[in-house]
């Protein structure tokens, strides 16, 4: 896009120095927040994300990581990430703590150009500093002004079955255009949250082919199970409440795993496909938080049976 500017008034000089008009390059600066002076904090306690890392196994069901993908303002500005907590505070700018992406190194698409990237892995950030509480800040620089977001604080805790109970980790895949959002195309970029929540096994959807014999027998054609879920979220902030409603159902692919033992089966990065948001819950008379419902198919619909003739 850009501003063009018609001169219609003016000495002769001007309009030749100036012309009839110019293009500049058209940039939406990064939402600054409304400042208020109420504080939620006074009435409730920060949401906190838990995510678990394992020092000695490299199974990645006990393995957490968090990515980060901030398209820029323009192609001028800067990003400086931070992460902050537990008597640290390191800036982010290689692999060390996960996979590190400057900005450039995204290129199949324009739009990817000014992209900056982050997975953090909770393990070798466990391993270098120890368990405790994070959050990462990302700071743009664009025309002399600095821009300043924090993500939600992360408790990191070695992995053990009794503490991951009743959490499930969701992985979202993304590749196209999300409209008004990010660019993912070819990226294959994952999203990982793990979130307070149980996953239901519902009972699985039939659908039938069949066909009436002329002495009213009903015959099979063809006949499907399809497995059939819900997930049920503990109350969370808007900002994770969003990965789900803005990036998660639209994703190309999603995986789940669920830590219940007491759940009807066991799943570990199981292919889903979001089918409905059918329930949202809050409480604000207590605090700002909300839980969501989905219902979720396998995305592999391969329990199929058919008869040939």
């Amino acid at each position: 896009m850009a501003i063009i500017t018609n001169i219609v008034t003016g000495t002769s000089m001007v309009q030749a120095v100036l012309a009839d008009s110019q293009e500049t390059p058209f940039v939406i600066l990064p939402k600054v927040t409304s400042a208020i002076d109420f504080c939620v904090c006074d009435y409730q306690c920060d949401y906190i994300n838990y995510v678990f890392a394992d020092p000695l196994s490299t199974e990645d069901f006990k393995n957490d990581s968090t990515s980060f993908l901030i398209g820029l303002s323009a192609d001028s500005a800067v990003l400086e990430i931070r992460l902050i907590g537990n008597g640290q505070d390191v800036i982010i700018s290689d692999n060390t703590f996960g996979e590190y992406f400057a900005k450039g190194s995204f290129t199949i698409t324009e739009n990817q150009i000014n992209y900056v990237g982050f997975i953090a892995d909770w393990k070798k950030i466990f391993d270098a500093f120890g368990g405790g509480q994070y959050y990462f800040e990302f700071k743009e620089t664009v025309f002399s002004r600095d821009f300043v977001t924090e993500s939600v604080k992360y408790q990191v805790s070695n992995y053990t079955d009794e503490k991951a109970l009743n959490t499930v980790r969701l992985r979202f895949i993304q590749n196209g255009i999300i409209e008004d959002g990010l660019d993912y195309t070819g990226l294959n970029w994952v999203t990982e949250i793990r979130i307070g929540g149980k996953m239901k096994y519902n009972s699985p959807i039939l659908t039938l082919d069949n066909y009436q014999t002329e002495n009213r027998t009903v015959r099979q054609i063809q006949d499907k199970s399809i497995e059939n879920f819900e997930l049920e979220t503990y109350f969370i902030p808007s900002k994770i409440g969003d990965l789900f409603v803005k990036n998660g159902v639209l994703a190309n692919n999603a995986l789940i795993t669920n830590y219940d033992p007491f759940s009807y089966k066991q799943y570990i990065d199981f292919p889903v496909l979001f089918t409905e948001i059918t329930d949202f819950k809050g409480n604000y008379k207590t605090n700002n938080l909300a839980s969501f419902v989905f219902t979720l198919e396998e995305r592999l619909q391969n329990n199929v049976k058919r008869n040939v003739r």
